[in-house]
């Protein structure tokens, strides 16, 4: 609205007829286009039209208004001027092309759509529109939120990030590494106990034992090989698997020299058990298939090395991703004549002490067959979900729900919340119409499906509807962490060293790691774990809107300091943040607490987490499965209004804005969002306490900015991250149908310049970003989009300047007190290039 003085001043200071020649002239544009006379004209006529024209037409208006006696009186609201010195700089930016001609819409559709005789005229509406504009393309000082940077729950690295041809070892098994620090477990107590003794099928295991004697002479394994390479290890594993657990329901195998089917990571794994009588493709074995992990090293002294560690690991997650739903994956370790039995859980990697198989011939044969022996839950599978003749399902609300083969998103790591979701139907209905999430929250944070029921209870529109959650029971018992680690004695947690002999001596393997590559990723300290090189001095603006320089933004972490008396993080710049000032200018960041530095994590027993399984409406298809760019454009804009929704209604933040986390609407009803928001797990009431949660983890392909800096997470954030999906979207897919394929597996993981958004420490990868959304280097990333999404090169510009407008020489990476200038910015860019597709479409039908 416009002050009485504002007011007082349009008022003295009439327009009347002076933008007469610009309307004049959008006429005769409108006409030379042959576009009809509507309620979206000015819309039509911007998308219709080239932009030489449709700049030169907003550059007149510039100019008319510039001369108006009420523009020279008007004061500014951005700066110490007038508002005919704000019009004089937006007339240059667009100029200089640094502004897309779209952005003046709003303003234009005030001129067009009233004429200054007409009881509808308004001169106060049409500077409002002039302010709105200048404010959204060269926001007022200080543009920013919050005075200081606040924490959200330190963030953890995985290897989520690392997908598809992507997964080579070296990147995939640094992050495994980051993933584990922390959170490995070496010789728990009692863990034989738990997993061996007082089963159903251990008086069939002591029939074994006894058996197997026959194999066993002068303390020791008859036919052990000597010295226990891979090839005789293996040779004679199996030769005494045929003697000692024959007519068993499942067998163990090796492919130490062939990639199992489904491996992304072209792994070969040393040794796994299966089901004896699973069906094979070809003749080859599936990690989908592998229920319990092995790896042999022939010197014992590799038992404890980390390349040990990190082997075994990668299997475990090649399990968890092959097979989503896994809730735990057992495992072992045979070096020497050592053996160590692993289990792998959403929480981490915890161990037994070691034994050596031939001074303790019934331990080993305990294990193995009882490997063999234990029911589906027990070896760690969802016995939740059931199956039958038509497939799997589950019961939710008495409603049996059928669940598609394969799911529409999950998560490839180990410690992570494994979130997996399948779309889903009634029995008996053929449309798929709900979409079925199963995931593993930390206990200490709000269910997702409470905060679906609150968002639905406030009016929310545009996200996942609340059908129903509960907790997973299996066998009776409540299936969490802590239930699964229960009766056992669990010690501090094993420090990763960086200087760890890191080199595989496998024959097929001639990789080396070296120190420096790990430095700063397992073992240096606080300032490259604990959020990877995140410091509290990381905030950007101060009160009086003075840049910061980005040197100083990216090496933030240096200056990391910790409160002796209360643990929580402190900043050197000793700026505060007033009471209530948060609520005043309208943006909130979220703020949690529990933010541990890396000796914490160490400390820690382990993190308990809660397998939930969650039914929303409507079902939807993966964001990559579009069927048009149009249909794409309107999922993520849809999606952003959810996003808009949830914040503004809702009152709700959803903090993890992914790929997976954006579905495209089946069938949706007329005027029903395209595109929805989807997976709650990390979202925050604004109102709401602090979790406790200990660490919370991402994709760090779209992880705003000031995210992977250590900021407090705003809506601008989540913005951002619609922003990296679009982009991501544009040069993952649309090579289909075009005639041109992907580049290959060897060549693209060296040239894809997004590879520095998830590669590296976070202050690298934060660095990489604040470069690549720089004006010339965002050339470089646009050019990589695929064929099918070459003409969205502008909506890309658009964006990126609504989001990173440049001020003071360097992009913005701020939040805005105004929500409206962002979601506003984007939602109108995605509608102009919606509108253009249409047009097309339409023209070619």
């Amino acid at each position: 609205m416009a002050t009485t003085s504002e007011l007082d001043k349009i008022r003295r200071n009439p327009i009347k007829e002076r933008l007469a020649t610009f309307r004049h002239r959008f006429e005769s544009t409108r006409l030379d286009l042959d576009v009809a006379s509507s309620s979206d004209v000015v819309q039509a006529v911007f998308s219709t039209t080239v932009t030489a024209v449709a700049k030169s037409l907003v550059l007149d208006l510039i100019q008319a208004l510039l001369i108006e006696p009420a523009a020279r009186i008007l004061p500014s609201r951005i700066a110490d001027r007038t508002l005919s010195g704000d019009l004089a700089i937006l007339y240059g930016r667009l100029d200089s092309n640094q502004l897309d001609s779209a952005s003046a819409i709003p303003l234009v559709e005030q001129i067009v759509r009233n004429e200054p005789d007409a009881l509808t005229w308004n001169d106060a509406d049409v500077w409002l529109a002039v302010f709105e504009l200048v404010v959204r393309t060269n926001p007022a000082t200080p543009p920013t939120a919050f005075e200081k940077a606040v924490f959200d729950t330190p963030l953890r690295s995985s290897s989520a990030s690392q997908r598809g041809i992507e997964q080579t070892h070296d990147e995939v098994d640094q992050r495994i590494l980051e993933e584990l620090t922390g959170r490995v477990h070496y010789d728990v107590g009692r863990f034989f106990e738990r997993y061996f003794e007082e089963k159903t099928w251990t008086n069939k295991v002591g029939d074994i034992c006894e058996k197997s004697m026959a194999q066993y002479a002068e303390g020791r394994w008859s036919g052990w090989p000597e010295p226990s390479t891979q090839s005789s290890f293996f040779e004679w594993f199996m030769k005494f698997q045929d003697i000692v657990l024959s007519g068993l329901h499942r067998r163990y195998y090796t492919s130490a020299n062939k990639v199992l089917r489904g491996a992304e990571a072209d792994r070969k794994l040393n040794i796994f058990l299966t089901p004896a009588d699973v069906a094979l493709l070809n003749g080859e074995h599936d990690w989908s298939n592998v229920l319990v992990i092995g790896e042999h090293k022939q010197n014992p002294d590799e038992d404890r090395s980390t390349k040990t560690l990190v082997q075994l690991a990668g299997y475990a997650r090649e399990v968890f991703g092959s097979q989503p739903e896994r809730r735990f994956i057992p495992g072992f370790t045979i070096c020497g004549s050592m053996m160590r039995l692993w289990v792998f859980d959403r929480s981490g990697p915890y161990n037994s002490e070691k034994f050596d198989i031939h001074k303790e011939p019934g331990r080993f044969i305990k294990a193995i067959a009882g490997y063999a022996l234990m029911t589906d839950a027990e070896l760690g599978l969802n016995t939740f979900i059931k199956h039958d003749g038509n497939g799997k399902y589950i019961v939710a609300r008495d409603v049996r729900i059928s669940l598609e083969d394969k799911p529409i998103a999950s998560t490839k790591a180990i410690v992570c919340r494994g979130t997996t979701c399948y779309r889903g139907r009634r029995s008996d209905s053929t449309e798929w119409e709900y979409v079925v999430k199963f995931a593993w929250p930390s206990d200490k944070r709000q269910r997702e499906g409470e905060l679906l029921k609150l968002a639905k209870e406030r009016g929310v529109t545009g996200i996942a509807v609340w059908f129903n959650h509960e907790q997973i029971i299996i066998d009776g018992d409540p299936d969490t962490i802590s239930h699964f680690r229960r009766d056992m004695k669990f010690g501090t947690p094993r420090k990763l060293s960086s200087k760890a002999s890191w080199v595989d001596s496998s024959p097929e393997s001639s990789r080396a790691y070296s120190k420096t590559s790990l430095r700063g990723r397992a073992g240096s300290g606080a300032t490259h774990l604990m959020g990877l090189g995140i410091g509290a001095s990381s905030a950007t603006t101060s009160s009086s809107g003075q840049k910061r320089k980005r040197d100083e933004r990216l090496d933030g972490g240096s200056r990391l300091k910790r409160s002796k008396s209360d643990g929580s993080h402190a900043s050197g710049t000793n700026v505060r943040i007033k009471e209530g000032e948060l609520d005043a200018i309208g943006a909130h960041s979220i703020q949690e607490a529990g933010a541990d530095s890396l000796t914490d994590c160490e400390s820690e027993t382990y993190g308990n987490r809660v397998n939930y399984c969650l039914v929303t409406s409507p079902a939807g298809r993966p964001l990559h499965e579009y069927q048009s760019v149009r249909e794409l454009l309107e999922a993520l804009r849809d999606a952003i209004r959810g996003h808009r929704s949830l914040l503004e209604d809702g009152r709700i933040l959803h903090r993890d804005i992914s790929e997976n986390n954006i579905i495209i609407t089946e069938l949706p009803a007329e005027e029903a969002p395209k595109g929805r928001l989807i997976d709650l797990d990390l979202a925050k009431e604004l109102d709401g306490m602090p979790s406790g949660a200990r660490h919370r983890t991402g994709t760090m392909q779209f992880m705003a900015i000031e995210v992977l800096e250590g900021k407090g997470h705003t809506y601008r954030h989540d913005l951002e991250s619609f922003f990296y999906v679009f982009v991501w979207m544009c040069i993952r897919y649309g090579y289909e149908g075009t005639g041109r394929q992907k580049p290959s597996k060897v060549v693209r993981p060296k040239t894809n310049i997004l590879r520095g958004w998830y590669t590296g420490l976070y202050t690298e990868i934060a660095r990489n970003k604040v470069g690549d959304m720089g004006k010339n280097r965002f050339e470089n990333i646009i050019a990589e989009f695929a064929p099918k999404f070459e003409n969205l090169k502008p909506l890309a510009r658009e964006l990126r300047s609504t989001l990173f407008p440049i001020r003071d020489g360097d992009i913005f990476t701020g939040t805005f007190h105004d929500h409206d200038i962002m979601y506003d910015g984007m939602i109108m860019a995605l509608n102009t290039a919606i509108g253009r597709l249409r047009k097309e479409e339409q023209a070619i039908a």
